[in-house]
C-alpha cells in the first residue's frame, strides 16, 4: 500500500499543474495498483470519479484494468454493461483476466465457459491466455488437461515458456506424480529454457509434500551450482517439509543460514509445537524478539499456544492484549488457543473472561463454545454449561454432538439421571431441530446407562411434541422395556415402528416376536408360522425366558420351532436345560439333551451337571448316579461340580458313606475337592452329632492347604448346638476366630441360643457383640431394616447387650433368623443355609437342594392313570421322594405320594419292583436305614410303618 500511497501523490502533482493526468495508461496504471493491493471498492470509485470529473473514455485495457476489482465485488455484470454501452470490443487480454478470475475462485467450469466463448468470437489466444489456462488446470488438480493445452500451444506456433513449464510441474507434483515432474523438469533445461527459481520451488514443494527431503537438498545444490538466487520462499518450502517429517532443529539450523521472514519463524514455532519441544519454543521466542520481527496474526496465534505449553500464562495474555496495537484483530483461533489454555490449568475465570470478550465480536466459533463447556464441566459447573450450551443452540447453524456428549457426562456424573431430564427441559426453547437432535442423543444416553425410566420418559417428551424420533432411540427403548419387563408399555412403541416400517421388515419382526416370545409363546408360535421361516425368535429370548421363570415357555418355543431354529449353541441349550431342571422338569431337560445330539451337537459336562443337579433337586439320586456312571462310556470327564453336587446330595440325605467313597474316587480321579466339597461332608457328619469326623475333615481341609469359611464354622457349632456341647462350640468359635474366620448368621444364632439355654448370659453378651462386628450380619440387619422399615436393628441388639437384656437380645435375633428362613424348622435351618449358599458354583450352576418340590405332587396327580410301562419307568422316582421324606421325618409327605402312587401302580407291578428293590439294595443305598432316622421326630420303624400306607410301608420293610 506504500507504493500507491506514493503513486498518488504524483498524480496529485501532476493535477496541480492544471493538465489531464487522466488519460486511460494513467488510470488503468491506477486502478491496477488498488487491485493488487487489494482495495477493489478504491479502485472503482478512483474510476468513476475520473469519468464523471474528467471526462475519461476509457478503453479496452482501463476496463481490462477494471475487471478484478468489479468481479471481486460481485458487480461483474455492471462492468460488462458499461463496456457494451461504450462499445468497447473484449480482446484476448479481457478474457485472459476473467478466465483468471474464475480459475482463482475455484470456478473451473466458468473459466471453461469463457475460453469456448473466446474461441467462438475467433479471438487468437496468446501465451498468456494459454498459461492462465494451464495453471487453472493445474491447480484443480487437472494436470492432465494442462498437458492437451501445452500440445495445442505448440500446434498453434505458439512458444510455452518457463510459466507454462512450471504450472504444469506443480500440477504433476500436487497429484504426487514426481516422476512425471521432474522428468519434464530435465526436459525443459535440455530445451534451453531458463529455468528459474521458481520452477525448483514447485519442485521441491512437491518432494517436501511427500518426505522426500533429501531430493530437496540436491535441488537447492543444484541451483547454488547453477548461480540461481534462492530466495525466502523456496527456503521457507525446505523449512516447512522439514518440521512437517518432525525434523524441526534441523529446519531451525537451516534458518539461521538465512534472513528469515514471518513465515519462516511462525512454521519452525508451528513444529516445535507439534513435537512438545518446551526448550524449542522458548529459544524461538528469544529468536523474534532480538531480530525484532513484525508479528502477523498467525505468529501470533502461534506464538499465545507456544507460551500456554510452556508455562507463560501471563505472556500469552499480554501479546492478546498488544494485538491492537500491533494493528492485528483476533479470530476464532486466537480466543480458542487462549480459551483452551486457561481450561487446561483450570483457570476458568480467565478462560470465561476471555469467553465473554468473543460474544462482543460478530465471531461465532464452535470450538470455542466445546471448549469452554468442557471447562465447565471439569470444574462440574454444570449449570453454567447448561447456559453456554443454550445459548450455542440457538445462534448455530450445525450442530455439535461432541459438545453434547460431554456435556451430558458432565451432568449424569453430578446429578445422575434426573440431572439428565431436567437438561431436556432447559432445552425446550431451542431450535426443534436442535431439540430433537439432543433427546435422540439422551434416550440411548439414559439406557446405555441402566436408566430405562427415564429414557423412556425422554422418548414420551419427543413423541408428545411430534418430534422426529430416530430408529436408535426406537429400539433402544424397545430393549430397556423388554429388560425391565415392562412389556405391555411396549406395544405402542411397537405398534408405531409397524405403522412405520411395515410387519415385513425384518427388525420390526424380530422385535415383535421377541415381545411375543416373553408375553405368550403360543401367540409367538402362531406369528411364526404365518412368516413362513423367514424370521425367527432371536437367542436372546431364551435366556429371558429362563431368567423370568419361564422354563417351559422355553422349551415349548424350542420344540414346536425345530425346523426354524436361530443358531443355537451348546451354550444356549444348557441354560435351558439347566431351567428346566430347576423347575422340576427333567423329562423335558432330557428331551432337550436328545434333541440336541440328533442334532450333531456334542453336549458338555456343564450341561450334564445341570441334569444331575436335577435330577437330585427332586430326590432321584439313584437315576443321578446312573447317569454319573454313564459319563465314563462317552468319555466324558465329570468336573468337580459334578462330583462336589452328589457329594452334597448324599450328605444331605444322610449316605455319609457313600459320599466319602465318591469323595475319595474324586481325589483318585485326580480332581481337587474345594472348601465347599469338604463343607459338604462336614455338614453330612454335623446332622448326625459326629463331631470327631467333622474334625478330622477340617484337619484335612486344612492339611491340603485350605481354609474353612463361614459356613464350616456354622456347620460345627450347629452340631456343637444340637448335642449339647457349648463349651466344644466355643472352643471352637475363638479358634476359628484366631484364624480370621466367623461363622455366619445362623452359626452366631445357634452359639448365642446354646449358651443362653445354659444359662450363660455374660458369654452370650459377648458372643452378641462379636456378631455385630462380622460384615455378613450387619449386611443381614440392613436388609431386615430395608425390607420392613425398621430402625436400626443393630443399635437394638446393642442396647439390649448394654441393658444386661441378654434373652430379648436373643429373642430378637432368633425372630430376624425367621424372616429369612420361615419354611423351616428352625433347629434344621443350618443345613438349608449351607446348602443354598455354599453349593452356587463357578459356573453359575446353583446347587440349591429344595426339600420337595409342590409341583411334583401335582405332576403325579395329573398323572395318576398312566400305562403300566410309564409306571415302571417312573416309579423309580417316587420311591426314592417316599424315602427321602421318611429319612428326614416328614411323614405326612411321604404318606400323601405313597397314596398317589398305590392308586396309579397295580400291587403285581409294585411287588416285582420291591422285588428288585431288595436285590439291588437301592433303598439302603438312599438312606432309608435307622441310623438315617435317628434325628427325625418319629425316630423308629414302628411310628414309621403306623405313618405311612401300610401296603408302601410292608414294601419298604421288605427292602431291608
Amino acid at each position: 500500500m506504500g507504493n500507491m500511497d506514493k503513486a498518488i501523490e504524483v498524480l496529485e502533482m501532476m493535477m496541480l499543474t492544471n493538465e489531464n493526468p487522466f488519460n486511460n495508461f494513467v488510470c488503468s496504471s491506477v486502478i491496477s495498483g488498488f487491485v493488487k493491493v487489494n482495495k477493489p471498492d478504491l479502485a472503482i470509485g478512483f474510476f468513476e470519479n475520473a469519468v464523471k470529473t474528467y471526462a475519461l473514455h476509457p478503453n479496452v485495457v482501463t476496463y481490462t484494468a477494471l475487471f478484478g476489482a468489479y468481479y471481486r465485488l460481485g458487480r461483474l455484470n455492471e462492468l460488462i454493461s458499461g463496456v457494451e454501452k461504450d462499445g468497447v470490443e473484449f480482446d484476448v487480454v479481457f478474457y485472459t483476466c476473467w478466465m483468471y478470475e474464475c480459475f482463482r475462485e475455484g470456478f473451473m467450469r466458468e473459466g471453461l465457459v469463457k475460453y469456448k466463448e473466446l474461441v467462438e468470437r475467433k479471438i487468437v489466444m496468446d501465451t498468456i491466455g494459454y498459461n492462465v489456462l494451464i495453471d487453472g488446470f493445474s491447480k484443480q488438480g487437472v494436470v492432465e488437461k494442462g498437458v492437451g493445452l501445452l500440445r495445442k500451444m505448440e500446434k498453434e506456433g505458439l512458444r510455452p515458456n518457463v510459466v507454462t513449464y512450471t504450472a504444469i510441474i506443480m500440477g504433476f507434483c500436487k497429484k504426487g506424480k514426481l516422476v512425471e515432474g521432474f522428468e519434464l523438469f530435465k526436459l525443459v533445461r535440455d530445451l534451453g529454457v531458463e529455468v528459474d527459481e521458481i520452477m525448483y520451488a514447485a519442485l521441491i514443494d512437491g518432494f517436501c509434500r511427500r518426505g522426500y527431503l533429501d531430493y530437496s537438498f540436491h535441488l537447492l545444490a543444484d541451483m547454488e551450482k547453477r548461480g540461481i538466487c534462492i530466495g525466502i520462499v523456496t527456503y521457507n518450502t525446505v523449512i516447512n517439509g522439514l518440521c512437517k517429517v518432525g525434523r524441526t532443529r534441523e529446519a531451525d539450523d537451516v534458518s539461521k543460514r538465512i534472513l528469515g521472514d514471518a513465515v519462516t519463524y511462525c512454521t519452525i514455532l508451528q513444529g516445535y509445537i507439534r513435537e512438545h519441544n518446551v526448550m524449542g519454543m522458548l529459544e524461538m521466542r528469544k529468536r523474534l524478539e532480538a531480530e525484532s520481527v513484525r508479528l502477523d496474526l498467525v505468529m501470533c496465534n502461534n506464538l499465545i499456544k507456544a507460551l500456554f505449553m510452556v508455562g507463560l500464562y501471563g505472556d500469552a495474555l499480554a501479546i492478546y492484549k498488544r494485538m491492537p496495537e500491533m494493528e492485528l484483530t483476533a479470530d476464532s483461533v486466537t480466543y480458542f488457543n487462549l480459551i483452551e489454555g486457561f481450561c487446561k490449568i483450570g483457570r476458568l475465570d480467565e478462560a470465561l473472561e476471555v469467553f465473554d470478550e468473543l460474544r462482543k465480536t460478530s465471531i461465532f466459533s464452535v470450538e470455542c463454545y466445546s471448549c469452554i463447556i468442557h471447562g465447565l464441566c471439569k470444574m462440574c459447573m454444570t449449570e453454567m454449561a447448561t447456559e453456554v450450551f443454550i445459548e450455542f443452540g440457538k445462534s448455530a447453524v450445525s450442530f455439535d454432538v461432541g459438545m453434547l456428549m460431554i456435556l451430558l457426562k458432565a451432568i449424569f456424573h453430578v446429578k445422575s439421571a434426573e440431572g439428565i431430564l431436567d437438561f431436556t427441559c432447559k432445552i425446550e426453547s431451542l431450535k426443534p431441530e436442535i431439540f430433537d437432535i439432543s433427546c435422540n442423543h439422551v434416550v440411548p444416553f439414559l439406557y446405555r446407562r441402566g436408566f430405562p425410566e427415564h429414557a423412556y420418559d425422554v422418548y414420551s417428551k419427543l413423541r408428545s411434541k411430534g418430534s422426529l424420533v430416530t430408529n436408535w432411540s426406537h429400539y433402544c427403548i424397545l430393549r430397556a422395556l423388554n429388560s425391565e419387563s415392562r412389556i405391555l408399555l411396549s406395544w405402542p412403541t411397537v405398534s408405531t415402528l409397524v405403522k412405520i416400517y411395515g410387519i415385513d421388515r425384518p427388525e420390526v419382526s424380530r422385535i415383535l416376536v421377541h415381545l411375543l416370545c416373553l408375553e405368550n409363546v403360543s401367540e409367538a408360535l402362531k406369528f411364526l408360522r404365518k412368516m413362513k421361516g423367514d424370521i425367527t425368535f432371536p437367542v436372546s429370548v431364551l435366556l429371558e425366558l429362563i431368567k423370568n421363570g419361564k422354563a417351559l415357555d422355553a422349551y415349548n418355543l424350542v420344540m414346536e420351532s425345530k425346523n426354524n431354529l436361530p443358531i443355537i449353541d451348546v451354550v444356549d441349550y444348557t441354560i435351558v436345560v439347566d431351567g428346566l431342571c430347576k423347575d422340576g422338569y427333567i423329562n423335558k431337560a432330557l428331551d432337550i439333551c436328545s434333541f440336541v445330539r440328533k442334532k450333531g451337537i456334542k453336549l458338555n459336562i456343564i450341561t450334564y451337571n445341570s441334569v444331575i443337579n436335577g435330577l437330585c433337586h427332586q430326590g432321584c439320586l439313584v437315576q443321578a448316579f446312573r447317569l454319573f456312571d454313564s459319563l465314563e462310556n462317552i468319555n466324558m470327564v465329570p468336573s468337580l461340580i459334578t462330583y462336589s453336587t452328589l457329594i452334597s446330595a448324599l450328605s444331605k440325605e444322610g449316605c455319609l458313606h457313600d459320599a466319602r467313597k465318591l469323595f475319595e474316587r474324586m481325589v483318585i480321579k485326580g480332581s481337587k475337592p474345594n472348601t465347599r466339597v469338604y463343607n459338604s461332608l462336614i455338614n453330612g457328619h454335623c446332622r448326625f452329632g459326629q463331631m470327631q469326623e467333622v474334625l478330622n475333615l477340617i484337619l484335612n481341609l486344612e492339611d491340603k492347604g485350605l481354609n474353612p469359611d463361614e459356613f464350616t464354622v456354622s456347620a460345627v457349632i450347629n452340631c456343637c448346638y444340637h448335642i449339647g456341647d457349648m463349651e466344644k462350640a466355643l472352643k471352637l468359635f475363638f479358634e476359628f476366630k484366631s484364624k480370621g474366620v466367623l461363622p455366619d448368621f445362623l452359626g452366631f444364632v445357634f452359639l448365642v441360643r446354646g449358651l443362653c439355654s445354659k444359662g450363660r448370659m455374660e458369654e452370650s453378651r459377648s458372643i452378641i457383640r462379636e456378631m455385630l462386628q462380622a460384615p455378613s450380619v450387619i449386611n443381614l440387619l440392613k436388609e431386615v431394616e430395608t425390607k420392613f422399615k425398621t430402625e436400626s436393628m443393630e443399635h437394638l441388639l446393642s442396647l439390649l447387650c448394654d441393658q444386661g437384656r441378654i434373652q430379648e437380645a436373643n429373642t430378637v435375633i432368633n425372630e430376624v433368623g425367621s424372616m429369612f428362613f420361615p419354611l423351616e424348622k428352625f433347629g434344621e435351618s443350618i443345613s438349608k443355609s449351607f446348602a443354598s449358599q455354599c453349593s452356587t458354583l463357578n459356573d453359575g450352576t446353583s446347587l440349591e437342594l429344595e426339600t420337595y418340590n409342590e409341583v411334583e405332587l401335582d405332576k403325579v396327580k395329573h398323572h395318576g392313570y398312566l400305562d403300566k410301562e410309564s409306571q415302571q419307568k417312573e416309579f423309580d422316582s417316587y420311591c426314592d421322594l417316599i424315602t427321602l421324606f421318611c429319612s428326614r421325618g416328614e411323614l405326612q409327605k411321604a404318606n400323601n405320594l405313597a397314596k398317589l402312587v398305590l392308586t396309579a401302580v397295580d400291587k403285581a407291578l409294585l411287588c416285582n419292583q420291591a422285588l428288585i428293590l431288595k436285590k439291588s439294595g437301592k433303598l439302603i443305598r438312599c438312606g432309608m436305614r435307622p441310623g438315617g432316622w435317628s434325628r427325625s421326630p418319629s425316630s423308629n420303624s414302628g411310628e414309621l410303618v403306623e405313618a405311612v400306607v401300610p401296603y408302601m410301608a410292608n414294601l419298604l420293610l421288605m427292602a431291608f
